[in-house]
């Protein structure tokens, strides 16, 4: 029996470094994967006989990052870099959909975890050069006309929140998130389980913990740390049970 030989080279960034999409559904969506080794569970995984060989070609298969479509499923284009002829170790390309986490759980668990540890401006309180990007109050707002908080002088008006609130926390700046701030962020995280069922192979957690990979050294937390684990939980399916309540303040007056 011919030994598997599985060579994974995945890059990724979330949090404060650089490198390409983090998100894949294998340990093989970014990099190149040779041999008869395939995902667990699937075709050519662990145990497997062979599979994938023609005639002692060896598959060795590449994957862009997934991008979301205009119909908010996400796709990918797999190529067999020794254009073998067999499809038996080719990856997923899709179309998948975001998976269907719980919103009231990332609010009132998730975010503070992200805001407390990833929004900063430098980081990933930016609209570019971050695949995983955080609308935070005090920081980065989202581009959108909101009306002017009530205590602001003159308000209430019509402001732009990207202009006039981000980077401080006076007036419009640490106003409460609007629905599109919640919805993007809670878009761009559970992104990072695209095509994914084990959460710890998402970069959202494997980025702040593994050394060697593209988050310029930061390690947030480790797999013990409770931070982790509530990640962890959400990903996995975790469901707060009740609507968040996320103590912001209110847009108009009391």
């Amino acid at each position: 029996m011919r030994t598997a030989v599985l060579l994974c080279l995945t890059f990724a960034a979330v949090s404060c470094g650089q490198g390409s999409d983090p998100q894949k559904d294998d340990p093989c969506s970014s990099g190149l994967c040779t041999g008869s080794g395939g995902p667990s569970g699937g075709p050519g995984g662990p145990g497997s006989s062979g599979a994938g060989a023609s005639g002692g070609c060896m598959e060795a298969w590449s994957c862009t990052p997934w991008e979301k479509g205009a119909d908010g499923l996400y796709t990918r284009t797999c190529s067999d870099a020794n254009m073998c002829g067999t499809t038996a170790q080719k990856p997923p390309e899709g179309p998948v959909a975001l998976p269907e986490l719980d919103l009231d759980y990332y609010k009132c668990k998730v975010e503070p975890i992200f805001d407390r540890g990833c929004a900063m401006m430098g980081c990933h309180g930016t609209e570019v050069g971050r695949p995983f990007k955080i609308y935070e109050r005090g920081r980065l707002r989202r581009n959108e006309t909101v009306p002017e908080v009530w205590s602001c002088p003159g308000g209430p008006e019509m402001v732009n929140l990207q202009e006039e609130g981000t980077g401080t926390i006076m007036c419009v700046g640490w106003s409460a998130h609007t629905d599109g701030e919640w919805k993007e962020n809670f878009d761009n995280s559970r992104s990072f389980m695209v095509g994914l069922t084990d959460p710890e192979q998402s970069d959202l957690l494997a980025q702040p913990v593994i050394g060697g990979k593209a988050h310029a050294g930061v390690h947030l937390f480790a797999k013990a740390d409770a931070d982790y684990q509530t990640i962890e939980a959400w990903l996995g399916g975790a469901k707060l049970g009740t609507t968040c309540d996320p103590g912001e303040p209110s847009s108009t007056a009391p």
